[in-house]
């Protein structure tokens, strides 16, 4: 499937939030930004299922806190769809740069069974790095995520605010199967915001986020979903 290549690079900031915060927050934030087009009639779906080496090497970077590291995942929107998106996210400190491309279902499972082919046939820099972490690496399917995302934007800046509720995991490869029996991170409370901006964040909300957030934390769905599954 030839879509345009995903390519973005900025700061990442992550928060946890307690019920009643997220709430207040919601409030706050839609008094003061746009929900991006997505989140126009409220929470959305997001999957993702994330891969590993056979050392856990991605895990295993995140719970030893290395600066640089990064991790690949599929991600879909809506499971009975016919499409999914590979990604490929490092994180250097503070700084998140992701690349990624648009697969097909039959792409996607393909992959998700071992074979690399449907990336050999995309002759692209993205399609060859993502090739090199699936045969180089030995990557594999390790834990799949669901949870509903809320968000708002500002052009200036590239300022992007999510509110991620629900976050439950299984440990299964069936990305395309909406009926995947899940468990629920911290019994189901865990609500996570993230905030993303290119070079600073406004004042003005970087002022309204400091009432309902302290420091920024080093949260991972995908380390804590290991955590409790394995």
């Amino acid at each position: 499937m030839n879509q345009p290549l995903l390519s973005v690079s900025r700061h990442e900031e992550k928060y946890l939030l307690n019920p009643a915060e997220a709430v207040a927050l919601r409030g706050m934030l839609d008094a003061l930004l746009r929900r991006d087009r997505y989140s126009a009639g409220g929470a959305y779906f997001i999957r993702s299922l994330y891969f590993d080496t056979p050392e856990n090497t991605d895990y295993e970077d995140k719970v030893l806190g290395v600066s640089e590291r990064s991790k690949l995942r599929m991600r879909l929107y809506d499971p009975a769809g016919g499409q999914a998106r590979l990604e490929r996210k490092a994180k250097s400190g503070i700084y998140g740069h992701k690349t990624g491309l648009w697969l097909t279902r039959a792409e996607a499972e393909a992959l998700i069974a071992g074979d690399d082919s449907p990336l050999c046939r995309q002759d692209t820099p993205a399609a060859r790095r993502l090739w090199a972490a699936f045969r180089r690496e030995w990557r594999r399917p390790a834990v799949l995520i669901d949870y509903e995302r809320t968000a708002w934007a500002l052009d200036f800046e590239r300022v992007r605010l999510t509110i991620d509720e629900h976050v439950r995991a299984a440990k299964s490869s069936a990305l395309f199967d909406p009926a995947v029996p899940m468990l629920g991170l911290h019994s189901g409370a865990m609500t996570i915001l993230e905030v993303k901006y290119d070079r600073f964040l406004p004042g003005h909300l970087r002022a309204a986020l400091s009432s309902f957030c302290a420091q920024p934390m080093s949260i991972s769905k995908y380390a804590i979903a290991r955590e409790m599954l394995y």
